[in-house]
């Protein structure tokens, strides 16, 4: 089964804002998660700081690898927008703020 071009971009445009706003979403979630088990290590006194240091260091390598795939989501956005354009694909390309995409290439 074969794709026209505009279904292909369709979907692609459907696909890619879906994954763009669930790594989001999954960032969000896990720095709300960092900041409640920071709390409940310096509110509750009995916890054993040896543990929480180490899910704290898990918890950011889980942060940083979600911000890392969010960049490699943006790189892929770009290339496929590339791609796109060249075929002549005829959806209405969705694309985030240029301010957005300006500000994290600043803090790269």
């Amino acid at each position: 089964m074969s794709l026209s071009i505009d279904a292909a971009s369709a979907r692609i445009v459907r696909e890619l804002k879906s994954s763009e706003e669930t790594i989001s979403n999954a960032l969000v979630a896990a720095s709300a998660l960092l900041h409640s088990a920071a709390l409940a290590d310096h509110d509750i006194s009995d916890v054993p700081e040896v543990k929480v240091q180490s899910v704290l260091l898990h918890l950011n390598k889980m942060i940083h690898g979600l911000i890392e795939a969010r960049g490699e989501a943006r790189r892929v956005h770009g290339q496929l927008l590339d791609i796109g354009q060249a075929m002549g694909a005829t959806e209405t390309p969705y694309c985030p703020p240029k301010t957005a995409v300006i500000a994290e290439q600043r803090a790269a």
